[in-house]
């Protein structure tokens, strides 16, 4: 946890508001500027909930919530679905000669050609 005056920010949270992008998309569905990505320029927070400062359409700035936006989305999509490092890939390769010879057994079983 990072301290903060509202409150301890999760580590993770503290790690996407020091790194945030420079443009973000609104996903808040019924708000008029859903779909629109735009310029980011920090956060605060508000009530305990983060805010980031984005410039609206019209050029003024204004704070909106981040939960309305797809700020922790996007950070989500940059991180690999596996890591695999050293030895590991070796067990991998094992893993995924066994489930296809498993795959191959069970084709013959059933009669069924493998692909």
């Amino acid at each position: 946890m990072t301290p903060s005056l509202h409150g301890p920010l999760p580590r993770e949270m503290a790690r996407v508001l020091a790194h945030l992008p420079e443009r973000v998309r609104i996903v808040w569905e019924d708000h008029q500027l859903y779909g629109t990505e735009l310029p980011v320029h920090g956060w605060h927070r508000i009530h305990g909930e983060i805010h980031l400062l984005l410039t609206l359409p019209d050029g003024s700035r204004s704070y909106f919530p981040a939960a309305g936006t797809a700020l922790f989305d996007a950070q989500e999509a940059e991180r690999p679905a596996v890591i695999v490092a050293g030895d590991g890939i070796g067990r991998l390769r094992q893993l995924m000669e066994a489930l296809q010879e498993r795959r191959r057994r069970r084709a013959r079983s059933t009669g069924r050609k493998s692909k």
